[in-house]
């Protein structure tokens, strides 16, 4: 009699940090009801290619951990890990997932590339807390999706000081970056704010409003591919043209 109620997808996901708060919060205010976030922390300590093949590892485990709950799809979240390790390891990870799980598998960074693809974007001013070299493999990332990166406006940080950030604070930065990478990279059609460990959905519309131009998060275009992999699509509005359909 409780069939009605119980959760129509379930969507499992591998979170980079050991702490996880912003990404189920903003998940939660997209979500069409009847969609369960589950999630497993793979404890992310450094932003290096070491720190990245040790916490995945373990992948069958996670894995199995997330079988378990009955997900309908993995996300290997985290764009941080991907720009660590390259696309070629990202593609033989999902590969991997896909056939241990036996359902689909995404990535957040791919999410993002097809994202800018979609909206018929052909240069994206970025914004993030990464270092150079991290937004040069960005780079090819949009590539592989015929997108080029205008240029990145950044404060590189480690995890463990961005963890510490109060959460107004981690809001004003990543609104700070944005409309600063806009103002720096004009002949930038759309915006890119990455990183899932600030809180960022507010941003969308405000930006998109300010400067005219598209504007995705790692949150956003998760959810936009999300909805189509779970063929459960309809627009959803106030977080900016992605999502409305646009």
């Amino acid at each position: 009699m409780f069939e009605d109620l119980v959760p129509r997808r379930k969507v499992g996901c591998l979170f980079p940090l050991t702490v996880i708060d912003y990404n189920p919060y903003e998940f939660y205010q997209m979500a069409p009801k009847g969609i369960m976030l589950v999630l497993v922390p793979l404890g992310l300590e450094n932003f290096t290619r070491e720190d990245v093949e040790r916490v995945f590892a373990p992948i069958d485990q996670q894995i199995e951990a997330l079988l378990r709950r009955g997900i309908d799809i993995v996300v290997q979240a985290g764009v941080p890990l991907t720009l660590l390790v390259g696309p070629a390891f990202l593609d033989r990870l999902l590969a991997h997932i896909e056939k241990k799980a036996g359902v689909p598998a995404i990535s957040m960074t791919l999410c993002v590339a097809a994202a800018a693809k979609h909206l018929g974007l052909k240069k994206v001013a970025v914004a993030n807390k990464w270092n150079e070299q991290m937004n040069a493999t960005l780079g090819e990332f949009f590539a592989r999706e015929g997108v080029s990166v205008a240029g990145a406006f950044t404060r590189s940080m480690a995890p463990s000081q961005f963890l510490r950030m109060g959460d107004l604070e981690s809001m004003q930065l990543a609104y700070e970056l944005g409309r600063g990478a806009l103002e720096e990279y004009p002949d930038a059609d759309g915006l890119y704010i990455g990183g899932a460990a600030w809180l960022t959905l507010p941003l969308v519309e405000r930006l998109e409003k300010e400067f005219g131009k598209p504007v995705i998060t790692n949150q956003v275009a998760t959810m936009w591919q999300l909805l189509h992999r779970l063929d459960c699509w309809s627009p959803i509005s106030g977080y900016g043209q992605l999502l409305e359909g646009r």
